[in-house]
């Protein structure tokens, strides 16, 4: 198997994962057409077909399902393979791949995060791959990212992963400048249901807290956008409410008459962020070091961590 390589490898297992082409190529950061055909080379140079495809479903043929616990021990052999040998030489170098939530500066200046790592490790290439904390969580877990950011509850199912919560925020309602709420110094939560909302698409951490704290409580979510600059501006245009964590907004209602700001009664909405990693003992010495500049960028100590690890 000489053009076999390891990329295959990790495509082919997040498509028996996800059973879909499109949350496969998510999970890994490419293009769909390029996991697609790297999964096809894979079962040619293999001589066998891992994959029943149709034009609705992906499922593994039995062929597949005897050999994908083969194909992960030998992904997990490669990667532990790294970690050991950067222990035993001591250095911190390499390629480090970053999942990241948009935090906006007020919460977690990354440039200068990204700049403090780099001053104390230049050895390291870095790549930062933004996108939802549930799709860093599942990149994580299946180690095309080496550490993320993310927000939101710690979720079910996270096995082998370690997640430190970082820092909790709370949610105010942002609404535009004279609007009839704005005649009151708070707002209820179903008031603010019985307006068009603007929110982050399902999977993102601050529509996890914003779904969470209006169950049973219905709305419309008019505008779904991935960038908090985006959720400002449709405010602005009198497209409809938002909920952000509070430092983001006032940081931007100051300076921009045109907003408002209203805390939400009755209810706690807050935004939790945590970084998450492999277990200490298979993490890489620059995941490590990584770690040591978020605490260090922080400015005061986290709170305990909370594990969730299987044996």
């Amino acid at each position: 198997m000489k053009n076999v390589n390891l990329q295959q490898l990790r495509y082919v297992i997040a498509l028996a994962e996800t059973r879909s082409f499109t949350r496969a190529a998510d999970s890994v950061f490419v293009v769909q057409s390029a996991l697609s055909q790297q999964v096809r080379k894979f079962e040619d140079e293999l001589g066998v077909q891992l994959f029943e495809r149709t034009t609705r479903s992906v499922s593994l043929t039995s062929a597949g399902e005897a050999l994908m616990p083969l194909l992960r021990q030998v992904v997990a052999g490669v990667d532990q393979i790294k970690i050991d040998a950067q222990a035993l030489s001591g250095t911190v170098a390499g390629r480090l791949t970053v999942g990241m939530m948009e935090v906006p500066p007020e919460s977690l200046d990354v440039a200068a995060l990204m700049a403090m790592f780099h001053a104390r490790y230049p050895d390291v290439s870095v790549t930062l791959r933004r996108g939802g904390s549930d799709l860093l969580v599942q990149g994580t877990r299946d180690r095309t990212l080496d550490v993320a950011i993310v927000g939101a509850s710690v979720p079910s199912g996270t096995e082998r992963l370690t997640f430190t919560h970082l820092f909790t925020e709370s949610l105010i309602a942002v609404v535009p400048a004279g609007h009839p709420l704005t005649a009151g110094s708070s707002v209820s939560l179903t008031a603010l249901a019985g307006l068009p909302f603007i929110d982050f698409p399902p999977g993102y951490g601050l529509r996890h807290e914003t779904d969470r704290g209006f169950a049973g409580v219905p709305r419309r979510v008019a505008f779904e956008v991935t960038r908090v600059d985006e959720v400002i501006h449709f405010v602005r245009k009198n497209l409809g409410v938002a909920l952000l964590p509070e430092s983001v907004a006032r940081k931007r209602a100051d300076s921009d008459p045109t907003l408002a700001l209203l805390p939400v009664r009755g209810a706690s909405l807050k935004r939790q962020v945590h970084i998450i990693a492999p277990d200490i003992q298979r993490r890489s010495a620059a995941c490590h070091a990584f770690i040591r500049c978020v605490d260090d960028q922080l400015p005061s100590p986290w709170p305990e961590t909370e594990s969730h690890a299987s044996t």
